[in-house]
């Protein structure tokens, strides 16, 4: 039967609306979007709203059995009421053990890995009845250790710009499956010598409830920069890389979460190229494309000219901030990298130092801007040099203030209340020249979107690693 005009026009209407839906979901979906933010915690860790009924958090671990990257987690709780969880340690080797806490208003939590298993590896699931909570993980020992957020989020696709299988360094690529049914994952690499996918690497299988630590250099031998691609046939999993390296000049402890998708713009509030400090950033094109990114340097004093950088299609580049004369030495920067022709990429950026902080440290950018942040390791002691760095990427000053969670309360933190962070630029807080407390989770808030990155100085640790936005 031939339609009437009435039902022509709602079949229209009815299909306009499908196509926009389309859109959208494909918009909101697909990595590197740039003009549509995604859910919360798709694209960086971020905590779930305080509304929820309930929340997780997935820690990719380390080693519970004493060993050079010993995992800790700790778990942050930012609002008003208290909160009961349950963390749920999943060894390598032997049994899972869960243990149940009530964690009270604006306070702060710490469990270590090797206290509650004992295995080569182990990771944790960290279960809330509600949202609003952070949960952050420390792998490596009293004097070099890493700090990284753990995820909100599983996800099929895990990339991670840099590592190393040099003599020195050992890498450790930990696959995390906290569902249950198995997941099966394909591995693919790219180094100096261009693309590689070890046959061992393809069709891992990681069991439900399980974590599987795999040794990249044990098949990828002697590549001094190695970038990995994670891809889940079946399943989904959580990733995480770590590393440990003895060879002077860039030994240290380096700990970090994958990022689940590409993107076409990566934040970095924190640089510095100086006599004794290596400041490189690590460029990762995984996909069938060549990609144009430009890494633009705002400088604490004076201009820049940005870097206009051409990746190939699956490869990769490298960025050493010291050989570059438009960088001036001793000037404290930071930088934002943009796809500016569509590819997305995933950007880190790697800090090896000698004088007169010793450690090496590498972390991914941030994927957007945010009014409020949550630290929650850290700590100003005589042990603990903690400096939190704020960048304001916008067209407005920022006024910033800094609280620490403290007797069931957030604590302003006198001297840190109401400071300004000029437009396009970044301003550096030391914690330790305004309160002395360890260890101590802190929150940043600000008067308009801003990117928050936290680095830690110990003797000789060195840790950096961007916050996590408060839903």
């Amino acid at each position: 039967m031939t339609p009437t005009p009435v039902r022509r026009v709602v079949v229209v209407a009815m299909l306009v609306a499908l196509l926009i839906a389309a859109v959208v979901i494909d918009r909101t979906e697909k990595p590197g979007s740039s003009t549509v933010r995604t859910r919360p915690g798709v694209d960086q860790p971020e905590s779930t709203p305080v509304s929820s009924l309930s929340s997780s958090w997935y820690c990719p671990g380390g080693n519970a059995d004493g060993g050079a990257l010993n995992g800790a987690v700790t778990v942050m709780n930012p609002r008003d009421e208290g909160v009961h969880g349950t963390i749920t340690a999943i060894p390598s080797q032997g049994d899972k053990v869960s243990q149940t806490f009530d964690l009270g208003p604006r306070s702060a939590r710490r469990f270590v890995l090797a206290e509650l298993v004992k295995a080569p590896w182990a990771a944790a699931l960290v279960d809330f009845d509600g949202g609003g909570a952070v949960v952050e993980q420390m792998v490596g020992n009293p004097t070099e250790y890493d700090v990284s957020a753990c995820s909100p989020t599983a996800s099929s696709t895990w990339y991670f710009p840099w590592g190393s299988t040099a003599k020195d360094a050992s890498l450790t690529l930990a696959l995390f499956n906290p569902f249950p049914d198995d997941a099966i994952v394909d591995l693919a690499f790219a180094t100096g010598e261009g693309r590689r996918v070890p046959g061992d690497f393809e069709g891992i299988v990681v069991p439900a409830e399980s974590v599987v630590p795999v040794d990249i250099g044990a098949h990828v031998r002697r590549q001094d920069v190695v970038s990995t691609e994670v891809k889940v046939r079946a399943g989904r999993v959580v990733a995480g890389q770590d590393m440990a390296r003895t060879v002077p000049g860039a030994s240290g402890v380096s700990s970090s979460l994958g990022a689940p998708q590409l993107g076409d713009t990566w934040y970095f509030p924190d640089g510095l190229a100086a006599d004794g400090v290596v400041e490189r950033y690590e460029v990762f094109n995984p996909t069938g494309r060549e990609a144009r990114v430009d890494i633009e340097v705002a400088l604490e004093q004076g201009e820049a000219e940005p870097f206009e950088l051409t990746i190939p299609a699956q490869g990769r580049f490298t960025l050493a901030a010291n050989t570059e004369s438009r960088i001036p030495k001793n000037v404290p920067h930071a930088a934002v990298a943009r796809s500016v022709n569509g590819v997305p990429v995933v950007v880190a950026r790697v800090f090896e130092s000698t004088t007169p902080r010793v450690g090496r440290t590498d972390m991914l950018g941030a994927r957007h801007p945010a009014r409020t942040w949550a630290l929650a390791v850290g700590g100003a002691s005589e042990t603990m040099d903690e400096w939190v760095v704020v960048y304001n990427p916008g067209e407005r000053p920022a006024t910033v203030s800094v609280g620490a969670l403290a007797d069931g309360q957030t604590v302003a933190i006198e001297g840190l209340q109401g400071v300004v962070v000029p437009a396009g630029r970044r301003v550096a807080l030391r914690l330790a020249d305004h309160i002395k407390r360890n260890p101590m989770s802190v929150v940043v808030q600000s008067s308009r979107d801003v990117v928050v990155e936290r680095a830690l100085f110990g003797a000789p640790a060195l840790a950096s690693t961007i916050g996590v936005p408060l839903g």
